[in-house]
């Protein structure tokens, strides 16, 4: 006859000689359960089953609980909360209210746009790059005289946009144009970035150069021919070419 440990012992179950009867199963089911809980407690430590954690226990360990979503006056006190410690709240534009307007310049060499804003002065780098030498493609720092100037023409026409003839000349590139036969001076008010051609798309070009010549602001050459104006931050001075 094999011993039966003690441990063991305690948790076995007398059979009963006959068979349970419908009515004491479910008493032998709950016995034979509660046996199974017992025998997994008593497994000793270095069993197999006992390094591994019950499937649903390690998943539970595993996900987080779900977060339950805020409601609406929970998120605003979360925003009035955030709000307070500091962060600049994002400036809506108004429901309704009309699109600021700006000014679009156009290089017609580059085929390059910029968008300014024609109550503001725009910054020098910005102007620079913009008017650089098409040929070169090296920027210069232009005379801040010239975008308050395309600034003033844009708000006296209302017009929406100016187009750029020339800005900015390498004094290499206007040699080689006076060598072709150009009408470019020798030593040209583009080359030291003091001068600007353009036009306003929809008005005259006599119309701008009757404008550029009230500003008294320095050189105006009308090139009626080409269809632009030259202005420039020079001596006063006026002339007409093709």
């Amino acid at each position: 006859m094999r011993t039966v440990p003690a441990a063991s012992a305690a948790l076995c179950v007398r059979c009963p000689a006959r068979p349970p009867s419908a009515a004491a199963w479910p008493a032998v089911v709950v016995a034979i359960g509660a046996v199974g809980a017992l025998g997994a407690l008593a497994t000793p430590a270095g069993a197999d089953n006992a390094t591994r954690p019950s499937p649903v226990v390690a998943e539970a360990a595993v996900a987080p609980p779900a977060a339950a979503p805020l409601s609406k006056k929970q998120a605003y006190l979360e925003a009035k909360k955030l709000a307070s410690g500091g962060a600049p709240a994002a400036r809506l534009p108004r429901v309704g209210a009309p699109p600021t307007k700006v000014l679009s310049l156009f290089n017609t060499w580059t085929h390059e746009w910029i968008a300014l804003d024609p109550a503001g002065d725009p910054a020098p780098s910005l102007v620079g790059r913009f008017l650089r030498c098409h040929f070169t493609n090296e920027p210069t720092e232009m005379d801040r005289r010239l975008a308050r100037t395309l600034l003033a023409a844009a708000r006296h026409f209302a017009a929406p946009r100016i187009h750029i003839v020339s800005g900015y000349r390498h004094p290499k590139y206007n040699l080689m144009l006076r060598k072709k036969g150009h009408e470019v001076a020798r030593d040209s008010q583009h080359t030291h970035g003091h001068a600007v051609d353009f036009y306003v798309p929809g008005v005259s070009t006599k119309a701008l150069h009757a404008w550029a010549t009230a500003q008294g602001m320095g050189g105006v050459g009308l090139y009626v021919a080409s269809g632009f104006v030259h202005m420039d931050t020079g001596p006063i001075r006026f002339w007409g070419g093709q």
